[in-house]
């Protein structure tokens, strides 16, 4: 019995202690968005025109930055499209992943069916203050409400959409 109550224990502060360091790690790379930037209009790789802040008024937006070329955002990737899937609003940013043909390109092949803007200079992320890639952000009612950086998972994701 007390191995395996050592060994629970140990689970327990190895968890905890992974969380306080992501936390820090988030707190530390999370992205400033400049001023006025949930306002600022952006166009989709479709030609629409978006306002974070007008789609999050009805339900939170996902703001997803993100690379072709990023190998966490690869593993990544598929937990935002079963959100998008879902019915969760998710705008993406291709960070410096190529012209809008080979954007549309990626998305297609990998199936990836959500609102994407390319930033092809990185002018939009540098904006933004985007250190890591992928960065995500949960916007409700016009205000950021919780950023995450590098690998998220499915479930973790949901528990942040939930909580804001």
């Amino acid at each position: 019995m007390n191995k395996i109550q050592s060994a629970v224990k140990n689970l327990l502060i190895f968890v905890l202690l992974f969380g306080v360091i992501s936390l820090a790690m988030d707190y530390w790379r999370r992205p400033n968005a400049p001023e006025n930037a949930l306002q600022q209009p952006l166009i989709t790789l479709a030609g629409e025109r978006i306002q974070l802040a007008k789609l999050s008024k009805e339900k939170p937006v996902l703001l997803y930055f993100w690379g072709s070329w990023c190998s966490i955002c690869s593993l990544t990737s598929p937990s935002i499209a079963s959100l998008a899937h879902d019915g969760v609003q998710v705008v993406s940013v291709a960070l410096k992943s190529g012209n809008d043909q080979a954007i549309q390109d990626y998305l297609q092949q990998h199936q990836y069916n959500f609102l994407t803007v390319n930033d092809p200079q990185g002018t939009l992320s540098s904006q933004w203050q985007i250190q890591v890639t992928p960065s995500i952000i949960i916007i409700k009612n016009g205000k950021i409400v919780h950023t995450t950086t590098g690998l998220s998972s499915p479930w973790g994701l949901k528990l942040r959409l939930w909580l804001s």
